[in-house]
């Protein structure tokens, strides 16, 4: 078999400008298996600034874990605001596993460097100590450490944007015209 990533639409956010960073992202649906839990907690334990971008069922679980006063609960936000925050982020945090993870790649072209869970897409879409950081383990401290880790590394804003190129929807759409080429015999 062969695999052909989704298609991610890093044309718009290619073109973001950067903010002076100050806050860390968690950005999407705040369920269990995304393990925002991890990222509010970390951050808490480490007195960092992080906004929580999304809701869903296992946002009042996460805000239980929130102390400090250094966590905002944003909510589902608009487009806008999303770009908005995007752009003033220090890093996307993703400590959940996907198989594939578009968020991480959609901010990789906005520039912003990605703190990951190191399994599954994210392996694929993060470059450990190019475009971001990468954890073993699912906890709390695993978590803090790479930002910590993170913290001390200097990263280039061009090449995690350039990192991104590589999943937009011209090679999505030419990787999958190869495939049926190969299955079709042509």
């Amino acid at each position: 078999s062969e695999v052909v990533n989704p298609p991610v639409d890093v044309e718009h956010f290619l073109s973001l400008p950067r903010a002076k960073a100050g806050h860390y992202l968690a950005f999407g649906r705040v369920v269990p298996y995304k393990r925002v839990d991890l990222a509010v907690a970390a951050c808490s334990a480490l007195g960092r600034e992080l906004v929580v971008a999304g809701d869903d069922r296992a946002l009042e679980a996460v805000r239980a874990r929130a102390s400090g006063g250094v966590v905002e609960f944003a909510g589902k936000v608009s487009d806008a605001r999303r770009d908005e925050l995007l752009g003033g982020a220090r890093a996307l945090l993703f400590p959940g596993e996907e198989d594939f993870g578009i968020v991480p790649v959609e901010a990789q072209a906005a520039g912003v460097p990605v703190i990951a869970y190191g399994v599954g897409g994210a392996t694929e879409t993060v470059r450990d100590g190019v475009t971001g950081t990468l954890f073993g383990a699912q906890t709390e401290q695993d978590l803090a450490a790479a930002i910590e880790r993170f913290e001390a590394s200097d990263l280039d804003e061009q090449e995690i944007r350039a990192n991104a190129r590589r999943f937009g929807r011209a090679r999505f759409r030419a990787e999958m015209a190869a495939v049926i080429a190969r299955a079709a015999g042509v």
